[in-house]
């Protein structure tokens, strides 16, 4: 397994500020046709009239981080915090997990992989990457292991389609086939984490060049129509806006193979296996399509058209085409088949989507 990810990122880091590279970084999605609102690429010409039509996209996923655990207890101290089996991580998987408070409410989840030995990366929302250091870094002072903020040694891209598969040919020699399968080649990882979305990771030094290679092949979008096709996949993340507040079943992150049930015990582990097979699940996610073309922002209440009471909340949510808005929303089991909610203080019709995956009962 080669180890080019680590030396290639420590020379680098050596050299130059982490806000150097972010500022370069966008400076050149703004050449390459990019529109940069808030630090992230959200549009390269397209509209959301466009996303019908789209068959192979490559986004630039500036709202990502990476926590990066190096020490060769990494994956032992993961195992006391995680939702997932990190046993079972190697250079070729990856595992998606949650990390949860004593009360076994969800402080992150990310996309778990080992690139090299005794070096576990943790891809999340950017916004969470201090937060979950500062939540769980104490417990690191037990183990061979640092924990440190990533995010600026990598740029992370979303390839996403019904056309992925020919259009990657031309840059990779292998490509995942199964659902958390990782291919590394040369400066970059990749890993399919939905059946039509791949992640890719590129150390900072070559992303630039990796880009101009898919574009010859994917059309760049803005980070709306990856949301939009991690909506479709059924895959919620928590943000700052929805830390502490869900259960992992409330994302339904164990029909997506990210709680497991036959590990040891971890941090808020007995409320999460009580929920399971003693509890009643009330509340999980549902993907939701609104009549309405702008998206609410995550942690925006529901509420129920006919009493106004409260009964969801938005986990994250993307313009579809130029009418509708898809979301995918925590809800009370009683609102499964509504057609109405309020949001936003405005009423809007809405219909329940079917997820890829199935939702079993805990």
């Amino acid at each position: 397994m080669p180890e080019q990810l680590p030396i290639k990122i420590a020379k680098q880091m050596a050299n130059t500020n982490h806000t150097d590279f972010m500022n370069e970084w966008l400076l050149f999605l703004t050449e390459q046709g990019a529109t940069i609102i808030d630090g992230l690429a959200t549009a390269f010409g397209e509209s959301p009239a466009d996303y019908p039509a789209l068959k192979v996209t490559l986004t630039d996923l500036g709202d990502q981080g990476v926590l990066a655990l190096k020490g060769i207890d990494s994956k032992r101290f993961l195992q006391g915090q995680s939702t997932s089996d990190t046993s079972q991580l190697d250079e070729h998987t990856s595992l998606p997990g949650a990390i949860c408070n004593p009360k076994g409410r969800m402080l992150t989840s990310y996309q778990a992989l080992e690139p090299v030995t005794d070096s576990v990366l943790l891809v999340m929302h950017r916004s969470l990457v201090d937060t979950t250091i500062n939540n769980v870094g104490k417990y690191a002072a037990f183990f061979k292991t640092s924990l440190s903020n990533a995010s600026d040694e990598y740029r992370l891209f979303g390839i996403s389609g019904p056309d992925c598969e020919a259009a990657l040919e031309s840059c990779f020699d292998v490509k995942p086939t199964a659902i958390n399968q990782i291919v590394i080649s040369g400066d970059c990882l990749l890993l399919r984490i939905a059946t039509q979305q791949l992640l890719v990771i590129v150390t900072t030094g070559a992303a630039e060049a990796l880009w101009l290679k898919l574009t010859s092949t994917c059309t760049p979008t803005g980070i709306s129509y990856w949301h939009l096709q991690s909506i479709q996949a059924g895959l919620a993340q928590v943000r700052a806006e929805t830390f502490e507040q869900f259960v992992p079943q409330m994302f339904n992150l164990q029909a997506t193979g990210a709680v497991n049930f036959k590990k040891g015990c971890y941090t808020g582990q007995e409320i999460v296996a009580r929920m399971q097979y003693l509890g009643k699940l009330k509340r999980r996610t549902y993907r939701v399509i609104i009549d309405d073309s702008n998206p609410p922002d995550a942690g925006t209440e529901i509420y129920a058209s006919e009493t106004n009471k409260l009964v969801g909340s938005v986990l994250m949510a993307a313009p579809a085409n130029e009418k509708n808005t898809e979301m995918l929303a925590v809800l009370h089991e009683e609102q499964a088949d509504a057609s109405s909610f309020v949001i936003n203080g405005e009423a809007v019709k809405v219909s329940i989507a079917e997820l890829p995956y199935p939702l079993t009962s805990s």
